[in-house]
């Protein structure tokens, strides 16, 4: 202050120094100071202090809109690509910037009151919605609902585990917990793979599941490995619809996960589900030693007997044996049944074996033991070895389903003298033995095994002589009246149902697959065979 009095001080005498000689001029600069410079500074002050109260007016206006506008249209940002997103309580959505600044322009608009700062408006809000970083909103209870309801039970079996996965992936976004190795089924790779492409395609981050891995290695510590039970039931296409109309949700969900509960190992830690936890923490709880133990605990039982093995032979097989090749099924049996990854590798285990049970080396079987997974296994590979047989049609390919083969077994155990009780197998135990013993059986959609016909049904002969006795009953009620008709596939699979001669059932796809094929000449309208075929 005291710096501009001098200067103006300074500058008055100055003045008067220049003009000391004129009196003119010393009358008019009199003048000036005493008439027209402090009416001048009254003005200026006056309309200084009107654009101050109109600034601040307008700047409280601004605030104010500003705020009701991000409120109602929540806008978001990512810098890593560039792009704005937007929020309806719903749904998330990627937005343009031209999008942005046409809706808050309208808004304006409308307001009137910020016409003459919409400019200076429009700047101050993008600048604020850069610093809305997409992956710190909260999504609503519906978003976040929706999301779980679609990954449970279609992924995964309960909503704990879904939450899981989600603050998982949300770590991974974060680049949280780097050292932590989730394991998960190796025919989960194509779902990890789908969001990771997802994820790069919406928001440009790449890699998130790179501490997901679907095959374990001997080299992990056990300590910083966690389980991820997750199924693989799904289709390419139906995974791909479900993260294209919800993939940018499912990450906004995600990362709300990792902000909400701090990591993956906070959330383990803050439900009270021992069945998820002990699951997830399976292996930083349990060493290599320990799950060995278990599984011997669950599937072998030693029997005491003295049996002077070396006098064996191949042809001669101890009673209470079990061959090596058997025993690395009970194995994969064993971690299905526990949903653990193969932590075991198969030289390791065999070592272990040999150190814990008595193991000939020739005949490649540990003795003096049995398990109960034996008898059934045994009992479908004799029904194998007696009853099926592989073929391959040139004109038509056989198949046998697997629901069929459950049922062909139970009859051929009941019709034979095995020793053995007709446990209740499952589709999925002959899976998993056609997988280990015949893995050359070409096995489609889990469910249709192909190239293979059974003794006990020969589905070929059967529908041959349905067709047949149809035809003859069809021919011998044919009249005129009738001979332009049409017969429809589904007339002549009633027909069959009707009078099928085992207890057993075609399918209706592998009746109708048949009829295209042996009554090809006679098919019409795709669905329906002619009538000449009767007469033919």
């Amino acid at each position: 202050m005291d710096k501009i009095n001098n200067e103006c001080y300074d500058n008055i005498k100055a003045l008067f120094d220049k003009y000391k000689n004129n009196t003119y001029m010393l009358q008019r600069l009199s003048y000036h100071l005493t008439n027209i410079l402090p009416s001048t500074l009254e003005n200026e002050y006056k309309n200084f202090e009107k654009r101050a109260i109109r600034n601040a007016f307008l700047t409280n206006e601004q605030q104010i809109f500003i705020q009701i506008f991000l409120s109602k249209h929540q806008y978001y940002y990512l810098s890593n690509n560039n792009c704005f997103y937007q929020y309806d309580g719903t749904t998330y959505k990627s937005v343009t910037e031209d999008e942005i600044q046409f809706q808050l322009l309208t808004t304006i608009s409308k307001d009137r009151t910020l016409m003459q700062w919409k400019h200076k408006t429009k700047i101050n809000i993008i600048k604020q919605i850069k610093e809305r970083n997409l992956f710190k909103s909260i999504p609503e209870t519906d978003t976040i609902q929706k999301i779980i309801n679609l990954l449970c039970p279609l992924l995964f079996s309960t909503k704990n585990q879904v939450k899981y996965f989600l603050t998982v992936i949300g770590d991974a976004i974060f680049k949280k917990q780097n050292d932590l190795v989730f394991l998960t089924k190796p025919k989960t790779k194509k779902i990890l793979n789908e969001i990771d492409y997802m994820c790069y395609i919406i928001t440009g981050y790449t890699n998130i599941t790179s501490n997901f891995v679907t095959k374990f290695n001997e080299s992990y510590i056990y300590e910083n490995c966690r389980l991820i039970n997750m199924s693989n039931g799904i289709s390419n296409d139906n995974l791909k619809d479900i993260f294209t109309k919800n993939g940018l949700d499912f990450l906004c969900v995600a990362t709300h996960y990792s902000y909400r509960y701090n990591n993956s190992e906070y959330f383990i830690h803050s439900i009270e589900d021992y069945d998820f936890s002990n699951y997830a923490l399976y292996l930083k709880q349990n060493s290599q030693m320990n799950i060995f133990n278990k599984f011997c605990e669950d599937c072998i039982e030693s029997i005491n007997t003295n049996i002077n093995f070396n006098n064996e032979t191949t042809q001669n097989i101890p009673q209470f044996s079990i061959q090596w090749k058997n025993m690395h099924f009970i194995w994969k049996l064993f971690i299905s049944k526990h949903s653990l990854p193969s932590v075991i590798y198969v030289n390791s285990l065999k070592n272990l074996l040999k150190e814990k049970y008595k193991y000939d080396e020739q005949l490649d079987l540990f003795y003096n033991i049995t398990s109960k997974y034996l008898p059934y296994v045994s009992n479908f590979i004799q029904f194998w070895e007696n009853t099926i047989t592989i073929s391959s049609g040139n004109d038509f390919d056989y198949e046998i389903e697997l629901d069929e083969l459950c049922g062909l077994l139970k009859k051929w155990i009941s019709e034979t003298d095995t020793c053995y009780s007709t446990k209740n197998i499952s589709e999925h135990d002959i899976l998993k033995i056609l997988n280990h013993y015949y893995p050359n059986i070409e096995v489609i959609d889990n469910k249709y095994v192909l190239n293979i016909q059974c003794s006990l049904w020969n589905k070929i002969n059967e529908m041959d002589t349905i067709l047949e006795l149809f035809k003859n009953e069809y021919k011998n009620s044919l009249t005129n009246e009738n001979s332009s008709l049409l017969l429809a596939f589904d007339e002549i699979y009633a027909y069959y149902i009707k009078n099928k001669q085992t207890k057993f059932t075609i399918s209706k796809r592998y009746f109708e697959k048949y009829l295209y094929t042996v009554l090809s000449d006679f098919i019409e309208f795709d669905h329906f065979v002619s009538v000449s075929w009767i007469t033919s």
